[in-house]
């Protein structure tokens, strides 16, 4: 049987329209996974919706897009802030939650790393140049194709990460304006750039709970990004 993926998906409120790129399912069948995509439910959600899609998916993939309200993490709207939708938020924090609860594979792109932390009690920066400017950031906003490995990716020695990828040092594209600022507990760091910004967090005592500030879907053809769609699915599969 191949494991079910549950795979989050944005909503663009203006258009009614679910969307989600191509990348994260095509990622998932490559690895010989089953997609299953989650919409966003109406407001009238309750827990039993959310437990109702963790008994049916194997493992759950949260998908990038919007940025993550910052009433989560306790802080106002900040004035560089982009667009946000805590309908969206409020539903992929229970499904992680529930998720986490259960012991379920978890695997977070972009605004899912920082979805990650959030949900656990950690923070992030609402944006990079703005809160984070003086640190000599690098350019976290790519003007290079989406495929393009733009810039190095140091990985932590000793972590899972670094056992998946067998590398100290990966070329990633990036394409966010936040990221993982203060780290929550449980959580440990797993990748940083040469400035400091947070690339990867996971928890080495869950059976695959992991985050990556990168886009992966958008590298398939590299053999690094595979190998994280790989892990998750065969550990989504035992």
């Amino acid at each position: 049987m191949k494991p079910i993926i549950g795979i989050t998906c944005d909503y663009d409120w203006e258009k009614s329209l679910y969307q989600l790129k191509s990348g994260y399912v095509e990622g998932i069948i490559r690895c010989g996974g089953q997609p299953f995509l989650i919409p966003l439910l109406d407001m009238g959600w309750t827990s039993a919706d959310i437990d109702l899609i963790i008994r049916h998916i194997n493992g759950l993939l949260l998908s990038g897009g919007q940025d993550v309200h910052p009433r989560f993490f306790g802080e106002e709207p900040h004035a560089a802030i982009g667009r946000v939708n805590p309908y969206r938020d409020e539903m992929e924090l229970a499904l992680y939650r529930q998720a986490v609860k259960a012991g379920m594979p978890v695997f977070g792109i972009c605004r899912g790393i920082q979805l990650m932390n959030i949900a656990l009690g950690g923070d992030i920066y609402q944006d990079l140049k703005a809160q984070a400017g003086g640190q000599g950031l690098i350019c976290h906003n790519q003007p290079a194709p989406k495929q393009h490995g733009f810039h190095s990716v140091y990985i932590e020695e000793g972590t899972r990460l670094r056992q998946i990828l067998g590398a100290g040092m990966i070329y990633a594209n990036t394409f966010h304006h936040q990221a993982v600022r203060r780290l929550a507990p449980g959580l440990r760091i797993a990748a940083k750039t040469s400035d400091g910004v947070i690339e990867a967090i996971e928890d080495s005592n869950h059976s695959f709970l992991l985050g990556v500030q990168w886009h992966p879907e958008c590298m398939l053809e590299d053999t690094y990004m595979l190998k994280l769609f790989e892990a998750f699915v065969e550990a989504s599969g035992s």
